[in-house]
């Protein structure tokens, strides 16, 4: 599928490699859909975190083995803690909250790109991957599962701070309101996803991206995303202004001199901040 297996690290529920520049993190519990374990959410976190400090780093993939990306939690892990008093279970998931909410933080924080391939179910938090990417691959089978009020729940896993912001309040409203189930198709209509790809080079092509994003500047990709995310909180005159700083920042690197040397000469740019 293109995904290098050299040194791969086996964490709870997910494995990670890092190939070309990309740093691939694949869900690996396809018998239980890729259910995340509670184990798991703090590992991801501390994941998010050190990726920023890593040089070899210069994307993030995210996909999942088997038939589907993610089940969401872990309800068979839920189902163990229903005998317990409702205060005992009130404290429990309040700390299990506090470390999704922590992990989902690390990954929103994330300043190199994202890119998630979704195929078969995307279900619950797990939707939030696709929903806080940069780029969301699915292929014509996957379907996006809403499915916390079937539990006696409300949303978690920073759903409702990204699904509102991507595909508006009242579809957003509707799409948990009615634990809905949606196809690629309209999960396409709705911006959950940028692109619907046959479902064989599915991974293959989730991995050319990152791949591609890889080997462009470091700084001018991390600015660019930077600037497209932050657009929204800004008035017209802040965007100018913080457009205007990014240039000088980014004129000021080799990267720039590659890259109007390579254009002069009329060959591809190798850029230096692709070979740290």
């Amino acid at each position: 599928m293109g995904v290098k297996a050299d040194d791969i690290i086996e964490y709870e529920g997910f494995g990670v490699s890092v190939s070309e520049g990309v740093l691939t993190i694949s869900l690996n519990r396809p018998e239980l859909g890729n259910a995340l374990p509670s184990a798991a959410i703090p590992q991801l976190d501390a994941l998010f975190r050190q990726i920023g400090a890593r040089a070899d780093v210069r994307v993030l993939l995210i996909r999942g083995e088997g038939a589907s990306f993610c089940a969401g939690g872990d309800v068979k892990g839920f189902a163990e803690t229903i005998d317990h008093s409702p205060e005992v279970r009130r404290t429990d998931y309040f700390a299990r909250m506090d470390r999704a909410r922590s992990q989902m933080e690390a990954y929103l924080a994330l300043q190199c790109p994202v890119i998630v391939a979704c195929q078969g179910a995307v279900a619950g938090a797990a939707v939030a991957y696709p929903l806080g990417a940069d780029i969301a691959l699915a292929e014509p089978g996957a379907r996006f599962v809403f499915p916390h009020q079937r539990l006696g729940l409300p949303p978690d896993g920073g759903l409702t701070y990204l699904l509102p912001r991507i595909v508006g309040v009242r579809k957003a409203s509707e799409l948990a309101l009615t634990a809905a189930t949606i196809d690629a198709a309209e999960a396409l209509r709705i911006r959950i996803v940028s692109r619907i790809v046959p479902a064989d080079v599915l991974q293959q092509e989730a991995f050319s991206i990152a791949r591609r994003i890889a080997a462009a500047p470091r700084g001018a990709v991390r600015r660019a995303r930077a600037l497209l995310r932050e657009s929204l909180a800004h008035t017209a005159s802040e965007q100018l202004s913080a457009e205007r700083d990014a240039i000088a920042d980014s004129v000021a690197e080799p990267d720039f001199e590659e890259g109007v040397r390579a254009f002069m000469d009329k060959r591809r740019a190798v850029f230096p901040s692709t070979r740290e």
